[in-house]
This record gives C-alpha cells, sequence and structure tokens, in this order.
C-alpha cells in the first residue's frame, strides 16, 4: 500500500524559499503523506478492527516507541551547542521518565497491558513484524547518518500528531469496549509535549536551511519519516487486516499476538492465579512421594491427589518465592521449551489447584 504519491519538485525546490513558504511547504508534506491517511488508522479510529487487530497495533508500535529516545540520544551526541543540548534532552526524559516507572514508554507498555500482553512479552520485542523493526531501524540510522538538520526535520511529524492523537482517543474510546481513558494514558501528555517539541525543531529548520539544497534535504528527511510511519502501517495492514493473507505467525519471524493473559486465566476456570503471582501450598497440603505406588502424590487434609510428572515438575519448584513466571523460565531452562508456552500450561494447572483449594497465592 504505497503511500500518497508527493507532488513532482517544481520550480519552488530550485529556489531559496522565505521560512515562512518553507514552512508551509513542510506541513504541505504532511497533510499528503501524513499516516493518519493510511486505512488502518481509519480503521483503528472508526472501530472497525477486532481486538486482535487492536493488540497487533499497540504490539508492534511499541518497539516504535521504546526506539524514540534512542534516535534522540543519537540527535543529542551530534549537538555541540549546549542551548540545543538542553532543550532535546527534554525528549529523551519525556519517553524514560526520570525514575523507573514513569515516562512514555512506561505508559505504552501500560496500554499493552491493557490489551492483553505481558509486560515481559511486549519488551522483548520477540512478537513484532519484522517490517515494523526494519523501518523503526531505518529511522535510527538515518538520523545518525544524515546531517544535524535533516535529524531534526525528520521529528517535525510531531508537528501533524495532536491531530491524529485527538481522534484516536475519542474513536478510541468511543468503539472499543475493552479501551479505557487509563489504557490510553500514553496519549494525554503527548498533545503538549508534541507541540513544543515541533516549535522547536521548526524554528531550528527555518533557521538553518539557508540554501535551497538545504531547504529540499530537509524537506526530504520529513517525506522519508512520514513513510517510515506509513510502512509500519503497511505491515500491520496486510499481516493483520487485509482478506485473504496468512496468519502473520505461519511467515514471519516473532511469535506475534501470544494469548490475552486474561484468555489464559479464564481458561483454567477461576482465573485466580495469574503470572505475576507468587503460589505456594496452604498449610497442611504437601507434596510426597508415595514409596508403595512409586508415585508423587499432593496431600491435603481428609483427600490425596496422583500426579504426573509434568505436575510435579511443577510442584517441585512451588516455593513461596518463585512467580509463575520464575517457575515457567526455569522449566524452559530445563526441558528446552518456549516459556510462554510452559507458562499457558503451569497456569491451567495451577489454576485447576487453586479451585480445589490445595494452592494459594
Amino acid at each position: 500500500m504505497t503511500a500518497p504519491f508527493p507532488t513532482p519538485m517544481t520550480d519552488a525546490s530550485q529556489r531559496l524559499l522565505s521560512p515562512e513558504d518553507l514552512e508551509a511547504a513542510l506541513r504541505d508534506i504532511g497533510t499528503r503523506r501524513y499516516h493518519n491517511l493510511h486505512p488502518f488508522h481509519r480503521l483503528l479510529h472508526d472501530g472497525k478492527l477486532d481486538k486482535d487487530q487492536v493488540r497487533a497495533w499497540a504490539l508492534n508500535r511499541y518497539y516504535y516507541q521504546a526506539m524514540i529516545p534512542v534516535k534522540d540520544a543519537a540527535v543529542l551526541a551530534r549537538m555541540e551547542d549546549a542551548s540545543l543540548r538542553r532543550v532535546w534532552r527534554q525528549r529523551i526524559v519525556d519517553h524514560d521518565g526520570d525514575a523507573p516507572g514513569d515516562g512514555g514508554i512506561e505508559r505504552w507498555l501500560k496500554l499493552a497491558e491493557g490489551v492483553g500482553f505481558r509486560r515481559d512479552y511486549v519488551e522483548s520485542t520477540q512478537g513484532i513484524l519484522s517490517a515494523t523493526r526494519f523501518s523503526v531501524d531505518a529511522y535510527v540510522h538515518f538520523v545518525k547518518e544524515r546531517s544535524l538538520l535533516e535529524a531534526i526535520a525528520s521529528s517535525l511529524t510531531e508537528m501533524f500528531s495532536p491531530t491524529i492523537i485527538s481522534e484516536r482517543v475519542a474513536g478510541m474510546l468511543k468503539n472499543y469496549d475493552f479501551i479505557t481513558k487509563d489504557t490510553l494514558a500514553y496519549f494525554d501528555k503527548r498533545l503538549t509535549q508534541a507541540p513544543r517539541d515541533a516549535e522547536f525543531a521548526i524554528d531550528y529548520v527555518k533557521q538553518h536551511a539557508t540554501t535551497p539544497e538545504l531547504q529540499r534535504q530537509a524537506m526530504a528527511a520529513l517525506t522519508f519519516k512520514c513513510t517510515v510511519l506509513w510502512t509500519q502501517l503497511d505491515a500491520l495492514y496486510f499481516s493483520y487486516v487485509a482478506p485473504g493473507m496468512t496468519p502473520p505467525d505461519a511467515w514471519v519471524p516473532g511469535t506475534g499476538l501470544v494469548a490475552e493473559v486474561a484468555e489464559v486465566a479464564q481458561a483454567a476456570g477461576t482465573g485466580t492465579v495469574r503470572s505475576a503471582d507468587v503460589p505456594r501450598l496452604p498449610r497442611g497440603v504437601r507434596l510426597r512421594h508415595d514409596e508403595v505406588r512409586g508415585q508423587h502424590v499432593l496431600l491435603a487434609p481428609e483427600r490425596t491427589f496422583d500426579l504426573d510428572a509434568n505436575a510435579v515438575a511443577v510442584l517441585s519448584l512451588v516455593d513461596g518465592q518463585s512467580s509463575v513466571r520464575d517457575i515457567a523460565v526455569k522449566l524452559a531452562e530445563t526441558f528446552v521449551a518456549d516459556p510462554d508456552v510452559i507458562e499457558a500450561d503451569v497456569l491451567v494447572m495451577l489454576n485447576d489447584l487453586a479451585t480445589k483449594r490445595v494452592l494459594e497465592r
């Protein structure tokens, strides 16, 4: 799905534009090429996607969010003027926060958790599309390799983001019952951060793009950034939305949309035990080996439960200190298996035991 084709260069690109005309030309690029025009975003905002398609967007977009401060750090390292660095470094703080649990990346993780992903799975980026990784990495390389003017000009998509944010928040709250204001808290601060960042960047570009060639480079940089954003949505559209396409897990690297955390717990019957919980055996319940029958059993007051080898492997790690995730990781190392698959099975088993009141958290 090709982005709106740019208007062929006119003689305006061969002459020096006034600062005001340069800004107008840059804004025109956004009007024609910004990703609010992409069909995937129209479907997202209008409530036309199913939950898994929304989850795919949240999962893949995380990689872009996580790499923004990496990109900004690369720009910062090239600034020799301390006054510029003092302004630009705020972008890194906005995303990384001043402390753990703060910042835009943290808020995006909360968004991903809100649609059913485990935090560690999102942070691993093992489920994202290869085209997502390629596009975002290309953007990071661009700001490292091109001039400082081009690097700053590429950030001018911030000029257009308040409009798309307003549409996105209103549309998603209206159309998806699994989305809440807390889920979309990431966008609250961006409504003020983006205009602030855009104002600095446009002033810098207008001041430093002093020749027709430099102005052309600035416009090309913004066009490139619009393409980076557009390409990410192409990947989502053709992988998760376009009719007749093969499900992405069958043909792209990564594990894609793992089951929702809530769904795994629901499959167990009660949803009592979750991934981050620390399970333990209640008082009076013990794991014992029955010498007569040659097998392990779970002894409880007036009850005995026969255990297979898998249950024994899990319960031997239930020590009152390890979380379900910790247990799954240890078992994955022992059996050389996917910890996500093992965790799903462990949750089913532990929730069944919790239902029988021989396990607590």
